[in-house]
Order: structure tokens, then C-alpha cells, then sequence
């Protein structure tokens, strides 16, 4: 990989914890009882000694030793592995784009109808799962993995007359504040909301340093695009995932 996008890949993998990682010749292998493809795939981080066939053959019966479906994380550095993929019957899924903004060209401002705390509490959890739709063994998956991070967090919601209308996360690495799970009850959609609760997450990173913002968005979904372009996310590069069952 490029310096910049192994910088990236590495950062997004961490500040994403899986509830057990194994690392094989290069290749990290993510498992969550399933909770999200991030968590529960394979990313090629770094070139290994071994074939990629032989590897490829070690992760399938990995995965499916785990109950898994059989999900690897490519970048534009991985044409030769993708292409293999493809050739085993592996479909492309989810094509998502990398973004970075310039937290120094911003004016930020926590808003007022914004809470932030450090830690993914019951009552965060709670408005989580009812605007992201999580079922009890997702949650149970969720819960287990927010409470991992060594890094500063910051879990925020936004509250209008006693009631959660957003919510997401933010990870403070190095120089870079990662946001996460940007979530706005589909009622209140199209009114602002997730765009302040964006806004307040980057202030709260960049309050502690950060410098630049970071996140990974799914290429399709236009809104979210939209959001994210009005704070100067820019595209850095696209990562996919090859899946089979």
C-alpha cells in the first residue's frame, strides 16, 4: 500500500474495534459475531512471504469455521488479490470513499442541543440502536466493542424537547478526529440535525488537537455526500468489499 492510504486503512481499523483480530502474514482477520462487514472481513494491510492463494484458502475455512460469510476490504492497491477474488466467485459489494477535511479551515462551535460524553452509556446505546435498527445480539455485539477504545471518544447525541433525533461518535488518533455512525431518526430527516452533531464532533476534536477530520462514507448514499461536503470532505481514495456467502 501507499504511505498514506496504509496510514488511513490502519487508523480506520483501530478506531473500529473488532471483538477479536488475528493478524496472518500481512492480513488482518476481524471478527464481531457478525456485527457489521468492518469488523467481521479480512484487509490485506501489508505484503507477507506467503501465496496469495494459500492465504486466501486460510481465510475462507477461518471464516467459515466461524459461522462467517466469507467478506474481504480491497483498495485500488489490491488489483491482482481483487481480481482473484472475483475469479473464486466473490461479488463486489459496497463500494465506500475515504474523505479527509482541513479542520483549520473551519469555524466550529459545539452546538447547544448537542451532548458529548466518553463512553457509549446505556442511554447512548439506547437511542443508538433504535435510529440504526439494531437487533438484541447486534447491540450486545455493539455494546462489547464501544467499550474497547484505549483512544479519547466522544459519543454524542442531539436532543430536541426530551427526544434523540441524532446521534454518532468520534475517535481522537494522532492529528485525526474519525467520525462514526452518523445517525438521524428518519422523521427528522433533512432538517440539520446530523449536520450539527457533525459539527460538534469536529469541534470536539479539533479542540483536542486534531487537525484533520476522517471518515468513510458508502459512494452511493448522496446525502450523506452532501453533508460531508459541506464541511470540506474531500475524497482521498474508495475501498470495496468482495463478499460470498
Amino acid at each position: 500500500m501507499t504511505s498514506r492510504i496504509a496510514l488511513f486503512e490502519g487508523m480506520t481499523q483501530s478506531a473500529w474495534p473488532a471483538l477479536s483480530t488475528e493478524v496472518f502474514d500481512g492480513w488482518l482477520l476481524r471478527f464481531a459475531n457478525g456485527y457489521t462487514k468492518r469488523a467481521n472481513s479480512v484487509t490485506p494491510l501489508y505484503a507477507g512471504t506467503l501465496a496469495d492463494a494459500d492465504k486466501l484458502d486460510y481465510c475462507e475455512r477461518r471464516f467459515a469455521d466461524a459461522g462467517l460469510p466469507r467478506i474481504f476490504k480491497l483498495t485500488q492497491e489490491h488489483a491482482v488479490l481483487d481480481a482473484a477474488l472475483a475469479e473464486r466467485g466473490y461479488a463486489q459489494i459496497d463500494v465506500s470513499s475515504v474523505q479527509t477535511c482541513d479542520l483549520g479551515a473551519l469555524s466550529l462551535a459545539q452546538d447547544a442541543a448537542v451532548t458529548l460524553q466518553a463512553n457509549a452509556d446505556t442511554a447512548w446505546m439506547d437511542a443508538f440502536a433504535r435510529l440504526s435498527h439494531l437487533n438484541a445480539a447486534q447491540r450486545h455485539a455493539a455494546e462489547r466493542m464501544l467499550a474497547q477504545y484505549a483512544a479519547p471518544t466522544a459519543f454524542g447525541v442531539l436532543e430536541q424537547a426530551g427526544e434523540v433525533l441524532a446521534c454518532g461518535f468520534a475517535v481522537r488518533q494522532h492529528d485525526h478526529v474519525l467520525l462514526f455512525d452518523i445517525c438521524t431518526d428518519p422523521a427528522h430527516r433533512r432538517q440539520g440535525y446530523a449536520r450539527r452533531l457533525v459539527q460538534s464532533l469536529l469541534a470536539w476534536g479539533k479542540q483536542r488537537g486534531a487537525t484533520q477530520g476522517l471518515l468513510q462514507v458508502v459512494a452511493s448514499n448522496e446525502a450523506a455526500v452532501a453533508l460531508y461536503a459541506g464541511f470540506g470532505f474531500v475524497e482521498q481514495y474508495r475501498y470495496w468489499y468482495r463478499h460470498r456467502a
